[in-house]
């Protein structure tokens, strides 16, 4: 029986090698999701008392961190700027089309936070919508995110330089443009009604923890596997080549 050569040998050896190179490395990333995840549901957890935004303890600084407010239970109390209001559009509520209103809110020490108010419909390729209105003076509850749902965007633009109140996607700095310094760098989420017929949801903390850890057993087994093949494939020195 032929037996291959010592140059496919040493080529097969290298393709394992990379094979169990990218095991480890996808399963290592798979215990990072997992630690992201377990941060969040613990950070929800901890975070579950009220604090009322703009006065002690939870005033506006300069300084402020958004990892430092993520996930936090909020009071709100102040006035909304109902005509600095967007809607952040391709939104999906059962299956229908819509949109995420969200409107600012100043606070009683003058900040301003953006609050995301609910969902609405709205038709495709619309670009101007009445938003409805909500009465003052503002006191509800929402829940602070640091991050905003985002929507792959074929061409980037400034929001500043479209027409109508639809955003493809929320704009730090173009919303700073709209109302001003002394902005939260988070969003609310509104939990709490006041009959504006929008449709709130806030969104769930994946608990898939287990998944995770089941994905990243899978990877460190192809990796001890294709170690294994590497041994097995690498070239023996035979007593004839001496």
């Amino acid at each position: 029986m032929k037996t291959p050569s010592r140059a496919r040998s040493w080529g097969a050896v290298v393709v394992f090698l990379g094979l169990a190179a990218t095991a480890i490395h996808l399963g290592v990333w798979q215990l990072g999701r997992a630690d992201e995840k377990q941060a969040l549901i613990d950070l929800r957890a901890k975070r579950t008392e009220p604090l009322e935004m703009g006065s002690t303890p939870l005033v506006w600084r300069t300084d402020r961190n958004a990892l430092d407010l993520d996930q936090q239970r909020v009071l709100i109390t102040g006035r909304w700027r109902l005509d600095q209001s967007v809607a952040l559009d391709n939104r999906a509520w059962d299956g229908r089309a819509g949109v995420h209103v969200l409107t600012p809110v100043v606070l009683a020490d003058g900040s301003h936070v953006w609050v995301n108010r609910g969902w609405m419909p709205k038709a495709p390729g619309v670009n101007q919508i009445d938003i409805a209105a909500a009465s003052d003076p503002v006191r509800l509850q929402g829940v602070a995110l640091a991050s905003v749902m985002k929507r792959i965007e074929l061409t980037r633009q400034d929001p500043t330089t479209l027409p109508g109140n639809v955003w493809q996607n929320f704009d730090w700095q173009a919303s700073g443009q709209r109302i001003g310094a002394s902005v939260w760098p988070v969003i609310v989420w509104q939990t709490s009604d006041n009959n504006d017929g929008l449709l709130r949801k806030l969104p769930e903390v994946s608990s898939d923890v287990p998944k995770h850890l089941g994905y990243a057993l899978q990877w460190f087994l192809i990796f001890l596997a294709c170690l294994f093949f590497a041994w097995r494939l690498r070239p023996v020195r035979r007593q004839h080549d001496q």
